[in-house]
């Protein structure tokens, strides 16, 4: 599968061959499709698209939604102008986690797309690059300003900390056996209990 300037599409990973197309994406795309069960989300932020879309395992042929649409047989749900920019989306239990590059944090309902929250975490314009990662019913929110946004994962947004880490952050975190590896700008960070 590939998150590609105009076209997302699905191959056969034996023979290369295409098995289908979803047009309507951004011409620019950086995030990474992410997997839950038989569904794949896909994103990208550059405006004015910036899609968010929701595949269906099993998908064929052009899949690309008509004038208006927001799903179909093989799209379970879309949104428009949502999609983030960098960070890779999050899945993390029912839910869908998506971190927009200005630091709107949005949480819908993995299976329906019905928003749950949408959060500013940056006050003053801070930058995200990074992409989220959870651990231990908690979803990790680096910032290009040097803070590490903690917050509870669930339907109910609950800012739990902010950790200035003192250094721009633009890598996302790697969590291995109860340890998260943080990179700044000039150190590497491990953190556990």
């Amino acid at each position: 599968m590939t998150n590609a300037s105009n076209f997302i599409r699905g191959y056969d990973p034996q023979t290369g061959k295409e098995l289908w197309r979803l047009g309507g994406s951004s011409k620019i795309t950086a995030p990474t499709p992410v997997f839950s069960g038989d569904l794949i989300v896909v994103a990208s932020g550059r405006r004015p698209e910036a899609p968010i879309f929701v595949i269906r395992a099993g998908a064929a042929g052009d899949i690309t939604l008509g004038k208006g649409e927001t799903s179909n047989k093989y799209i379970a749900w879309s949104k428009q102008a949502r999609g983030s920019y960098m960070p890779t989306p999050l899945i993390y239990g029912n839910y869908l986690y998506v971190l927009s590059n200005q630091g709107v944090f949005d949480c819908y309902d993995l299976k329906t797309g019905s928003e749950i929250y949408r959060q500013r975490l940056a006050h003053q314009g801070g930058g995200f690059s990074a992409s989220p990662v959870a651990a231990d019913g908690k979803i990790y929110l680096p910032s290009e300003d040097g803070e590490m946004y903690v917050v509870k994962a669930g339907p109910q947004y609950e800012l739990l900390a902010t950790n200035p880490l003192g250094e721009l952050m633009m890598a996302t975190p790697a969590i291995s056996s109860g340890t998260m590896f943080v990179r700044t700008q000039h150190h590497l960070f491990a953190i556990s209990r």
